[in-house]
């Protein structure tokens, strides 16, 4: 492109944002570039950041269950997810300052490095799958130590209070329909993502912290479904209430909020600054990233998303109570095994 060409090109592009753009997709690249191991072991630390802010949220929350705000049988609710919300970003502001792999903010990293050409559907579908199945398994084992392995949140069939608004909490995720679920994830990751590129527009760290938190204390406050922290709290639901909660229910409720976290996640942030950020792109081109987009949210919704739930609802239907440890070790199996064969695919 000559030279005047390219000065008018980026004279119209709004705010800067194809500096960022970019920082963000070269940072993508070593995210499908690792091996299965680390891909997963990272996933893994991802599941467990977000588990731990909201084990401390729900701990945190539950002051509004106690006088003086909660006189009787009510509690006030209000303050119940200010408080939720107030806590929650801890798990976040690990991901991004300590370092690990989020699915739900990968969304936004590999959708980045693919509009820029440095992936191909191959690398995004396998670092989404490593990245959710590690989530998958640190949610779960820190589900375990909030119930079976340390009794904060009371013991199996005997919740404290911490238990029961654990249990609250995952039955009304696992009662609202299809379609509420699905546009609370859209928003969700909406918000979760302008938090993620709000902290790569700052350089200090109190600027990221702070860039972080406000949008995550607006989606737990909202009451938005975000898919990795859901994999805590039904899960610990489930140990905690002796499967009256169950994986079927867990299943219900991630199917819908991981495609709407994918369309959040995508259309809202990534797309949004790529195609403000590159004045050159035709119109084909972007139709041709968004039908992209499409193909490989399906690929990945099938294989990291059907597959266990299918799994899930099988084993329950044939072990019932005793699916309870079943269920997770087999999913986590699978997720584990996955990643090491879609390895092969991405090279």
């Amino acid at each position: 492109m000559p030279r005047d060409e390219g000065e008018k090109s980026e004279e119209m592009i709004l705010y800067g944002v194809h500096t960022t753009f970019e920082e963000v997709a070269k940072a993508a690249v070593p995210k499908f570039r690792t091996t299965p191991g680390r891909l997963l072991y990272a996933g893994f630390m991802a599941g467990a950041f977000i588990a731990f802010g909201f084990t401390l949220a729900t701990i945190a929350a539950c002051v509004a269950k106690f006088p003086p705000y909660a006189v009787g049988g009510t509690f006030n609710q209000p303050l119940f997810k200010l408080l939720l919300g107030a806590v929650f970003p801890m798990g976040l502001i690990a991901v991004v300052i300590a370092g690990a792999d989020l699915w739900t903010g990968n969304v936004q990293s590999l959708g980045s490095a693919k509009g820029m050409g440095y992936a191909d559907w191959r690398h995004v579908i396998y670092n989404w799958f490593g990245s959710y199945g590690g989530n998958f398994i640190g949610s779960i084992f820190l589900a375990l130590m909030a119930v079976p392995l340390t009794g904060l949140f009371g013991t199996t069939g005997h919740p404290n209070p911490f238990g029961q608004a654990a249990v609250s909490i995952a039955q009304k995720k696992a009662s609202l329909d299809a379609i509420s679920l699905f546009f609370r994830g859209v928003g969700c990751n909406w918000l979760v993502n302008l938090a993620v590129w709000q902290a790569a527009r700052v350089k200090d760290g109190a600027g990221k912290i702070l860039a972080i938190w406000f949008p995550i204390f607006a989606f737990v406050a909202i009451g938005y479904e975000h898919a990795i922290a859901n994999m805590w709290v039904i899960p610990t639901a489930v140990f905690a209430s002796a499967h009256k909660v169950t994986w079927s229910q867990l299943f219900y409720n991630l199917m819908p909020v991981t495609l709407g976290n994918a369309v959040g996640g995508f259309l809202f942030v990534p797309f949004y600054y790529w195609y403000l950020g590159h004045p050159e792109l035709s119109t084909k081109r972007v139709y041709r990233e968004l039908l992209d987009f499409v193909a490989v949210t399906l690929l990945f919704f099938a294989l990291a998303v059907l597959v266990p739930a299918g799994i899930a609802y099988g084993l329950e239907a044939a072990l019932r109570k005793a699916a309870t440890y079943v269920v997770p070790t087999v999913v986590s199996a699978y997720y584990a095994a996955g990643t090491f064969a879609l390895r092969r695919i991405a090279r």
